[in-house]
């Protein structure tokens, strides 16, 4: 240490010496807190420029899929696609005749969604094959119904049905523009083409129901599922999984830039009458859980007094006897159809 101009020594400063008062004092801990400080912006900034990367490449990603699709479909025979509109039923519940086995007995106001993808190949002109999954809603109630003697009985349903499985396409007329490129999912720029189809379809069902009467307050306003109830008294529950038959007939025009717009209505026949969960007849209420009865007997005086027709008869007419009493119609299975639109590539 160099002493001072007077000779004197400068005193060693104290360690608990205080820095003037507003001081900042540079120390390795401020050091430390400002230079994360600048780290975690970096990350920030970091991070949104990689959000915003990857949101302008999932755009471009989408847009190429779209466009490569259209372009895959116009060289080849593979197409995809969606279906979307409406389904009905016939069977039990509802309708004016018995057995309702006529799509005109069909009723409009319970029309419920339906919609679908499909993965089509087209073998040539003439002829495709496709695989689909399909989501088809059905409804109805007695309420609903013409005859007074089915409203009387006051029953209703609903089910929520998946299917999966294979149908064939087949051209009976079309018009086709054949100046482009051969292919066969679309013969020529232009097409207008009218077919018929068939095929077999697997058909994931649950019915379900909602106790209309219930003078007791006993039961939650909600669908409940009927297959576990039985409320035939059947020993074993009816089959989750059904198989169905499509026919239909549809019509397709092209849109240009590879897509292709149709309308195509169908039919499906089943092979079960349990799709509304009613087929035979009225269980012994001594072989069926107090919910089961309560839904599988919804006849009521104020049903019968509102609907004021002789023919709608009286309770017992809608309940269990030991001489035995109808419920549904077992001669018939159950049916159901769809209308849709259909857009492909």
């Amino acid at each position: 240490m160099k002493p001072s101009k007077n000779g004197v020594k400068p005193a060693h400063p104290s360690n608990n010496s205080i820095e003037p008062t507003g001081a900042y004092v540079e120390t390795p801990v401020y050091k430390s807190i400002e230079i994360s400080q600048h780290f975690l912006s970096f990350l920030k900034l970091n991070s949104h420029i990689r959000r915003m990367e990857y949101m302008k490449c999932s755009v471009v990603t989408i847009m190429v899929f779209g466009l490569s699709l259209a372009a895959f479909g116009q060289r080849s025979p593979v197409s995809a696609g969606f279906n979307l509109g409406g389904a009905n039923y016939l069977g039990e519940i509802g309708g004016k005749y018995d057995p309702r086995a006529s799509v005109i007995d069909a009723d409009i106001i319970t029309t419920s969604p339906a919609a679908g993808v499909f993965l089509r190949y087209a073998i040539n002109d003439k002829i495709r094959v496709s695989g689909e999954v399909n989501y088809v809603h059905i409804r109805q109630a007695d309420k609903n119904a013409e005859s007074p003697s089915r409203q009387a009985r006051n029953l209703n349903f609903r089910n929520r049905m998946f299917e999966f499985g294979f149908r064939s396409d087949f051209s009976v007329f079309s018009l086709t523009d054949r100046r482009g490129m051969r292919n066969f999912t679309k013969p020529g720029r232009l097409s207008f083409d009218i077919f018929v189809f068939t095929g077999i379809y697997g058909v994931l069902h649950n019915p379900q129901a909602q106790v209309t009467y219930d003078p007791f307050n006993e039961w939650e306003d909600r669908w409940y599922d009927l297959r576990p109830l039985r409320t035939e008294g059947q020993v074993e529950e009816y089959a989750t999984v059904i198989a169905s038959i499509p026919l239909g007939f549809g019509m397709e025009v092209s849109m240009g830039n590879g897509w292709t717009l149709g309308l195509e209505a169908s039919w499906r026949s089943t092979f079960t009458d349990y799709l509304d969960d009613i087929s035979g007849m009225y269980a012994n209420p001594d072989d069926l859980t107090p919910l089961a009865e309560a839904i599988s007997s919804q006849s009521n005086d104020a049903v019968i007094a509102a609907i004021d027709d002789s023919d709608s008869g009286d309770v017992q007419n809608h309940r269990y006897s030991e001489g035995g009493t109808y419920r549904g119609n077992p001669r018939s299975n159950d049916s159901y159809g769809t209308i849709q639109l259909r857009l492909r590539s």
